[in-house]
C-alpha cells in the first residue's frame, strides 16, 4: 500500500520474507516457525505441528499413533488421543501410498492465493488403511497426463506420494499422483521426487481419425473463419488478444487444424502446424464449432472433453472465450 505521493503507508521492513525456520520453544522443544502469505504482520509457528512438517522437509510422512486404542492422525494434528484421555501418542512412519477416500472436485476459479495454479484437484487420502481409526490426510493430487481434470482422481483410486524437489516444511512439499502412472521401478520408492517424473511434456491422448467426424471438422473449421473474419472488425476482440501470440495445434477425431493468434488477429489454418506453443485434443470437432455459437472452450477442458496439456495451456482459453461475445456485441452495435 502506498500514499499519494508514492510512499509506503506502512514501513517495508512490515513485509516480512517468506521464511522458514526451527526455534527453540519455552518447553526446550523445537517448533518450525513461518512467515504467513496472507497476513505479514507478525510470525507464528505450528507448534505440536512442527514434527509433522519438518518430517516433510525431511522427505518423510509420519503421523500420531495411539498406543492405546491404535488410532492414527494424520497430518499428526496432536500427540495426546481425544478418545483416550488425551494420552499420550507416538510417532508412526506411514507408507508413501494411500487410496483415496472421496472423489476429488477440481477447482477451475480459486481464491486470490492461488490465481494461476488453476484448476487443481485436492482430495482426502486414506494413508494408514489398516488402522483401525485414522483421519485422512488433505492433500494436492497431480497427474502426469495432462490437465487434471474429471474421471481422473475418483474414489477408491491408489495414488504415490510424491515429494517437491526443495521443501521448506509446508502442506504443498508434497502431492499425490495416480499409481498407474507411476513407472513400476519408482512405485516404491521413498521419498519419489517430482523430477523423477514427466510432468512438462505429457504425450497427448490418442484419436482415431473418422470420416464421419470430417463433416463436423468442416462445420466447426467454416464457423471458426467466420469468427476470425468477424475480429477484424470488432474493437472488443481485437483487444481481448492485444498483446497476445500462440500457436495452438489442434488434433481432432475429424481432421487436424491449427488455431493462430498474433497482432490482435485470429487465423485458422488446416493441418497441424510445423511448431506449436501448445497441442490440443477433442475427439468431437463440434467442441470447437460450440465454442463459436455460446459455447465455451474453458468449460470443455474443465469437463474433459478437450485436453489440455497443462496450465499454461488453460491460461489462453479465457480469450479466446471472449471472442464469440465481443464481436456479437460490437457488429449488433454497428448496426
Amino acid at each position: 500500500m502506498t500514499t499519494r505521493r508514492g510512499q509506503p503507508a506502512l514501513p517495508l521492513d512490515f513485509n516480512l520474507p517468506r521464511d522458514w525456520r526451527e526455534i527453540q520453544g519455552r518447553d526446550g522443544r523445537t517448533y518450525l516457525q513461518f512467515t504467513t502469505h496472507m497476513v505479514t504482520f507478525y510470525e507464528q509457528t505450528y507448534g505440536e505441528h512442527s514434527r509433522f512438517f519438518m518430517a516433510l522437509r525431511g522427505g518423510r510422512l509420519i503421523g500420531s499413533k495411539c498406543t492405546t486404542c491404535a488410532q492414527v492422525m494424520v497430518p499428526a494434528a496432536t500427540w495426546h488421543c481425544p478418545n483416550c484421555n488425551f494420552a499420550e501418542m507416538r510417532e508412526v512412519e506411514l507408507p508413501h501410498r494411500g487410496i483415496l477416500a472421496h472423489t476429488a472436485p477440481v477447482t477451475v476459479f480459486p481464491s486470490a492465493s492461488f490465481i494461476g495454479d488453476a484448476p487443481f484437484a485436492r482430495g482426502y487420502v486414506d494413508v494408514a488403511t489398516d488402522a483401525p481409526i485414522a483421519s485422512y490426510l488433505p492433500s494436492r493430487l497431480r497427474t502426469t497426463t495432462g490437465l487434471e481434470r474429471p474421471g481422473i482422481f475418483v474414489k477408491g483410486i491408489e495414488l504415490k506420494l510424491v515429494f517437491e524437489d526443495e521443501r521448506v516444511g509446508s502442506i504443498r512439499d508434497i502431492f499425490w499422483v495416480p499409481m498407474t502412472e507411476i513407472p513400476p521401478p519408482l512405485r516404491n520408492k521413498q521419498p519419489l521426487l517430482a523430477s523423477e517424473l514427466n510432468f512438462a511434456s505429457p504425450v497427448p491422448p490418442e484419436v482415431k481419425k473418422d470420416p464421419a467426424k470430417a463433416a463436423a471438422k468442416d462445420r466447426a473449421m467454416a464457423a471458426m473463419r467466420k469468427l476470425a473474419s468477424d475480429v477484424e472488425r470488432s474493437r472488443r476482440a481485437q483487444a481481448d488478444l492485444a498483446n497476445r501470440a500462440f500457436v495452438l495445434g489442434i488434433k481432432t477425431g475429424g481432421g487436424d487444424f491449427a488455431l493462430d493468434v498474433a497482432n490482435s488477429r485470429l487465423l485458422i489454418r488446416e493441418g497441424l502446424p510445423d511448431k506449436s506453443d501448445f497441442i490440443l485434443v477433442a475427439d468431437d470437432p463440434d467442441v470447437f464449432r460450440a465454442w463459436v455459437n455460446d459455447g465455451s472452450l474453458t468449460d470443455a477442458a474443465v469437463e474433459g472433453s478437450l485436453w489440455l496439456p497443462n496450465k499454461e495451456a488453460f491460461q489462453v482459453l479465457p480469450a479466446l472465450d471472449r471472442l464469440p461475445r465481443s464481436t456479437r456485441r460490437d457488429l449488433r452495435e454497428a448496426k
